[in-house]
């Protein structure tokens, strides 16, 4: 939308001119009104908004139209102009064609002539309001494929020189300090919001806005879609804590605008411009080694080295989380699971790699006790991940459908069946038998025998000796337990009668299973 300023000391002109055409078909507003020159001028000086056409009439008092736009050459060179006049003097048509007006209307007005004199002026404003976007989107490209070969390493120090002035980047500062912010997307994204490409353009308007006190803060997106800032610092103005500030300022600004988080890390302090590629290269490896923290605080590379230096081990009880999901105790595993991120977080700066390799020994754990289970839905997820939030989400969420694989076969049996898996699933490592259930459920046990060997295929007793092999059998691949002990576990209190079971069930001992299973790791 462009805008009209009228002026004249004629309010029916005034008046007239509002409703004598359809401004807003041609893509225009009528800002304001004067009643002669100086009005407008007071006018032009105190309005935001540029005023692209101003029509005027010629003879007013204080100020006549063509004086008007003399004074306003001096400060707005793009200003179109259309005089109206009472009089067809040729001087005055002369003096308005030297000022470059765009037309000379007699009045009474003549509304066609009009309506095309504003019809041309509004297809010129069009083109070059499209030329400037395409001169300036050419120039944005020139200034980030620079910036981003400067970052690179892959752009000669002449031609850096030379391309940073065309481009005003001063590159005569002391320190270099390269920040990278990456936009973090927590769940999938709500239909309506905008495209991820979108967002990062407006991350990059409010950080531009952001640091626009300083003018040594270099802004730009990088190949893989993150914000960097280039902080440059003169020798006495080495001090850290005005760059954070700087950059919190930055990361509350897009929240408080965008509602999306975002993760900063600071790369290493260089001291020529010919070093930036080393901060911008440890800014963005922060992104690979390690996981966001909650809360998203700041990460940086020199307070990260000296942290790691105090880090301490984890040991994580695998074996107590396995006799969880074979006891089919979802909360108390998922409880697991957050109390072990939640442990990770205490043990200083650990890696991404830390992370995964708890996360994925948890979800093995779990996927190794299906029947038929489709390890790509435990990989594949790890690509998108970046926050530690993220990764215990996926971790519970994998644990989760193993339980939902494992309770499949049970939801399809009739309500007695169900409460007599439920049963065995609950308390297979104690004494359990028809008689004991058939009074549970005031059922004879011989009926009750009768209904499980019908709908189960199998006798009771055979399927808890099954179920407690099969017990057996993930604690011997998953845990380090003696095989005595592991009977125990499952309910059997003599390991000479457990042993034989074993090996009728699974056709090798407990032993052989065990030493097969840490050869195929190996």
């Amino acid at each position: 939308m462009h805008n009209i300023l009228i002026v004249d000391d004629e309010p029916l002109i005034l008046e007239g001119l509002r409703s004598v055409i359809e401004w807003e078909d041609y893509g225009l507003r009528i800002a304001g009104q004067a009643s002669n020159g100086e009005e407008a001028l007071e006018f032009l000086h105190s309005h935001n908004e540029a005023i692209d056409i101003l029509i005027t009439d010629i003879t007013m008092p204080k100020l006549t139209g063509l004086e008007l736009i003399q004074q306003i050459k001096s400060f707005d060179s793009k200003m179109r102009f259309i005089i109206l006049s009472g009089y067809e003097q040729f001087e005055y048509l002369k003096a308005g064609m030297s000022l470059g007006i765009e037309n000379y209307i007699l009045k009474p007005i003549n509304i066609k002539e009009l309506e095309s004199t504003i019809e041309q002026i509004v297809e010129v404003l069009n083109q070059e309001d499209v030329e400037q976007f395409h001169a300036k989107e050419d120039q944005q490209v020139l200034r980030n494929n620079i910036l981003n070969r400067w970052v690179t390493g892959n752009i000669d120090r002449q031609e850096l020189l030379h391309r940073s002035k065309v481009l005003n980047i001063s590159l005569d500062c002391s320190c270099f300090t390269v920040a990278a912010i990456r936009l973090i997307t927590e769940h999938e994204e709500d239909e309506g919001q905008l495209h991820p490409n979108q967002l990062m353009e407006e991350c990059y308007r409010i950080a531009v806005q952001s640091v626009a006190e300083r003018g040594t803060v270099i802004v730009f997106i990088d190949m893989e879609g993150d914000l960097v800032l280039i902080v440059a610092e003169s020798a006495e103005d080495e001090n850290k804590e005005e760059m954070y500030c700087m950059l919190q300022q930055v990361q509350c600004e897009i929240m408080h605008e965008l509602g999306k988080s975002v993760w900063i890390t600071i790369g290493s302090k260089e001291y020529t411009f010919q070093e930036v590629p080393q901060s911008y290269k440890k800014a963005k490896s922060l992104y690979v080694d390690h996981l966001m923290l909650p809360g998203y605080p700041i990460i940086d590379v020199d307070q990260l080295s000296k942290m790691v230096l105090h880090e301490e081990k984890l040991e994580i009880d695998y074996e107590a989380f396995t006799k969880l999901l074979l006891s089919g105790e979802r909360e108390a595993a998922n409880q697991f699971i957050a109390e072990t991120f939640q442990k990770l977080f205490g043990c200083g700066v650990i890696t991404r790699i830390d992370n995964y390799n708890v996360a994925i020994e948890l979800m093995l754990i779990a996927k190794n006790m299906e029947k038929n289970c489709n390890f790509s839905a435990v990989f594949n997820p790890l690509l998108r991940i970046h926050t530690i939030e993220q990764l215990l989400h996926h971790v519970q969420e994998s644990v989760n459908e193993t339980f939902d694989q494992l309770s499949l076969v049970s939801d399809e049996l009739s309500p007695n069946m169900r409460y007599m898996v439920d049963q065995v699933s609950k308390h297979y490592r104690e004494e359990l038998s028809l008689k004991t259930l058939s009074q549970r459920m005031n059922m004879h046990p011989t009926y009750l025998g009768q209904l499980f060997q019908k709908e189960m295929g199998r006798s009771f007793s055979d399927y808890v000796n099954q179920f407690r092999i099969e017990k057996a059998r993930q604690l011997l691949l998953q845990t380090t337990l003696l095989t005595n002990e592991i009977a125990a576990e499952v309910g059997y209190l003599d390991p000479a009668y457990f042993y034989r079971q074993f090996k009728k069930s699974v056709g090798i001992s407990p032993t052989e299973l065990r030493n097969m299973y840490k050869k195929e790791k190996a």
